[in-house]
């Protein structure tokens, strides 16, 4: 069986760099929204005198679920207890529009789901009134493998993996943290390779598309009637510093499907709790600092330049002087320089101090 200093099976996946798209490879990436403020695939459902009666409750009813969801997702999760709850009237208010995704009806009842999308500056004025901190910032997709072990056997590629079963039953695109599940696939490295050839997996993860990566093994310690006990033992490799110090833990139930999807959404939980933690707005903290933004001519200082636009907490950037080769910026910001820093790695802009002095450059020079 696989043991739980799985650490050296995987020691290689280390520096995992960005080249084919991930979907192509066979993982199925995350629903990730167009912006942190559209929630998707709410359900809605609503009985009256008829289904054309019924459609304007459901979808009334699954706007409000929707603005719930979507504060629960800006927001630390020990705030959810006094999230804001608007009138009517301020809530469609924040509503920008909304998309039927599916709907049935029968003679008096409406079902289906919708896409949810909100005024962003009237979210953040009703979070900032309630005096709430936030994020809105999303992070770059995470490849999650997930490894089972059991008395039968362990499963890592195996299409009867039933731990990558639980993280696949996610409701997808709920958080800023997308994670894409490895797929079951024959030509998976082996075991004993993987042992002995770390950079086999290196080159394989390379493939994928992923910097990051978190393998999660779940290991069965007890199964019985009624009684299932399983061990949950995060492992992360790559540049996401807020996967690091991931707690091992353990989750208990009636079977074993229960057990297994419920730790998948507790560990998804405890990883968008560390992500919000890292990048939360804290509108009290405003900050300055001036940086040498590095680039190798006008069409990367344009590319740059247009990167910065929109990036959260970004207050303000002027160009004090602009050269072929450099410019320097005074940026405005909310938070910390490390906060910052976590913004604009999001958006492939690397943020960092050489002797003394900020700099600022594009990931793909």
């Amino acid at each position: 069986m696989l043991r739980p200093w799985f650490s050296i099976l995987f020691a290689g996946l280390l520096g995992l760099a960005a080249s084919a798209p991930a979907e192509a490879q066979g993982v199925r990436p995350e629903r990730r929204a167009a912006n942190p403020f559209t929630v998707s695939g709410v359900p809605v459902d609503a009985s009256a005198e008829s289904a054309a009666a019924a459609r304007p409750i459901a979808i009334a009813e699954g706007q409000r679920r929707a603005f719930t969801q979507l504060l629960r997702r800006l927001t630390l999760p020990e705030d959810h207890g006094r999230l804001p709850r608007p009138s009517e009237a301020v809530l469609n208010q924040s509503v920008a529009g909304f998309e039927i995704d599916e709907e049935r009806t029968s003679p008096t009842r409406y079902i289906g789901r919708i896409t949810v999308s909100f005024y962003p500056d009237m979210i953040r004025r009703l979070l900032q009134d309630a005096r709430l901190p936030y994020s809105e910032t999303q992070s770059r997709p995470v490849l999650v493998i997930p490894v089972w072990q059991a008395p039968s056997g362990d499963r890592l590629w195996e299409a009867d993996n039933p731990w990558r079963e639980a993280w696949l039953r996610r409701p997808e695109g709920s958080g800023l943290v997308p994670l894409s599940i490895a797929p079951a696939r024959e030509d998976g490295p082996p075991l004993d390779r993987l042992l002995g050839n770390p950079d086999e997996l290196r080159t394989f993860a390379r493939k994928l598309g992923f910097e990051d990566v978190l393998v999660v093994p779940a290991t069965l310690q007890q199964q019985e009637l009624g009684n299932i006990r399983i061990e949950i033992y995060p492992y992360h490799d790559g540049s996401a510093t807020f996967l690091d110090s991931l707690e091992r833990f353990v989750m208990t139930g009636g079977t074993q499907e229960e057990v297994l999807t419920n730790a998948a959404m507790d560990m998804t939980r405890r990883i968008e709790a560390r992500w919000k933690a890292a990048t939360v707005i804290d509108l009290e903290k405003q900050s300055q600092l001036s940086a040498a933004a590095l680039f190798g001519g006008l069409a990367e200082w344009t590319t740059l330049r247009n990167s910065l636009n929109g990036v959260p907490g970004l207050r303000k950037v002027e160009v004090q002087r602009l050269s072929h080769r450099d410019a320097q910026l005074l940026i405005e910001f909310y938070g910390d320089p490390d906060q910052l820093a976590v913004a604009l790695a999001q958006r492939d802009i690397m943020l960092e101090q050489r002797d003394g002095f900020w700099q600022l450059r594009s990931r793909k020079q």
